[in-house]
């Protein structure tokens, strides 16, 4: 496991915790999973326990109350630098449930 002084920062746009506001009053408190499986920048956002988080998977932090997970693999194809978790806003739904949640590398 990972020192957590040698995680990369998290942080989150406005609209992330917009759509994570909207998205936990709708489904309840919710958690988000990033593993190695498709694409790597591309987090799934679930309700809280509907995620099976492995023994190996470590909290990168919390995003508006939600607890970040990412596997370590997911982490080390990630590299080093900051991260921030942004939303791709679907064309032509303005509710904005149809939005996908994307990790972005800020820095190195």
């Amino acid at each position: 496991m990972p020192d957590p002084s040698e995680l990369p920062a998290l942080a989150a746009s406005v609209d992330a915790v917009m759509l994570i506001i909207r998205l936990s009053a709708r489904y309840g408190p919710l958690m988000f999973l990033h593993d190695a499986t498709g694409d790597v920048l591309q987090p799934r956002c679930r309700p809280v326990g509907s995620l099976p988080v492995d023994d190996q998977d470590v909290k990168l932090g919390e995003v508006a109350g939600c607890e970040y997970w990412i596997s370590p693999s997911a982490l080390d194809q990630l590299g080093s630098g900051a991260l921030l978790l942004d939303v791709l806003e679907a064309r032509g739904d303005a509710t904005g449930l149809a939005s996908r949640f994307v990790l972005r590398k800020v820095g190195n």
